[in-house]
């Protein structure tokens, strides 16, 4: 393998790292370096997966407000007027129903000034807003092989069914649909996306299957779900701090209201001669100033 890559690249110009299951990592020095390796190995038809270089990577943002009719070539004209070059917008459609949206995902060419464009506020009479595309939390599955961690456009891997795990290309699959889908992640009945899938969340966990050994053909992971222990709970109930059942709710509800308040009825009797006291003195000042107004008579 070496000396195929050293062909084309020479030898201070790259670096392997084996992994687990003989997993080969190969890391360039420079993009020129990527591209010649990467050309050379779908020359030989050798299978890899690669990613793309953060140099070539569009600057991509959300164009909002604007009326999904809008011809896509009329938006790429006036950014480019305006400084910025286009490289790819796409009308973005509602996930369940699939209708148009009033929004646009907008590709930028790499350059200095891709973050002036937030500053535009109106094109063709229009008033738009452009904003950061949300961040994807998911982890992203390539189409053609089915596994996690890179995407089609990236991959020289035979293709895999999602449905069948057939070694064919998931439109010209045949499998019928009363029969159940097979998973080439972790052999069960299911589709190779299905998010419910056994060695999707392994990865979700942080597992990493090259360290741990994981082999997809054989759907053999090293513990299984109800082997793995519950996370411990961060505020464990305390000795003296039992949980509240409705049986004990209602029986509290349901009390005297002296057993509530203990002390209720001394708080009671306190403020009956507290009140006694004060319209005692109230009494007294009524007759001193009757005595007084008298006397003046």
């Amino acid at each position: 393998m070496i000396k195929s890559i050293a062909e084309v690249a020479e030898e201070e110009q790259f670096c392997t790292k084996t992994l687990t299951n003989n997993v080969i990592k190969i890391s360039y020095t420079t993009p020129t370096t990527y591209r010649a390796i990467v050309k050379h190995f779908k020359e030989k038809n050798i299978y890899f997966h690669t990613y793309q270089l953060k140099e070539e990577r569009a600057f991509r943002v959300v164009l909002k407000y604007l009326h999904y009719t809008t011809d896509t070539d009329d938006i790429k004209r006036e950014l480019f007027d305006l400084g910025h070059a286009v490289r790819n917008i796409t009308n973005i459609r509602h996930k369940q129903t699939k209708d148009p949206l009033n929004l646009f995902y907008v590709d930028l060419e790499p350059a200095s000034n891709n973050k002036d464009v937030y500053n535009i506020t109106a094109i063709q009479n229009k008033i738009i807003h452009f904003e950061p595309p949300r961040t994807n939390s998911g982890i992203p599955q390539c189409t053609r092989c089915q596994q996690y961690g890179h995407t089609q456009r990236y991959c020289n891997k035979p293709y895999v069914c999602v449905k069948c795990s057939g070694h064919h290309h998931t439109s010209v699959c045949t499998k019928p649909r009363d029969t159940p889908a097979k998973c080439v992640l972790c052999g069960g009945s299911h589709p190779a996306n299905y998010k419910g899938c056994q060695h999707y969340h392994y990865i979700l966990m942080g597992y990493n299957p090259h360290r741990l050994g994981y082999t997809p053909s054989t759907a053999t992971c090293p513990q299984q779900p109800s082997q793995i222990p519950p996370p411990a709970n961060p505020f464990p109930p305390s000795s003296q701090q039992q949980r509240r059942t409705y049986a004990s709710v209602v029986s509290a509800e349901t009390k005297p209201a002296d057993e509530h308040f203990p002390s209720l009825q001394a708080f009671l009797d306190e403020f009956k001669t507290l009140m006694t006291q004060l319209l005692h003195q109230n009494g007294m000042i009524i007759t001193m100033l009757t005595t007084l107004i008298n006397n003046r008579v």
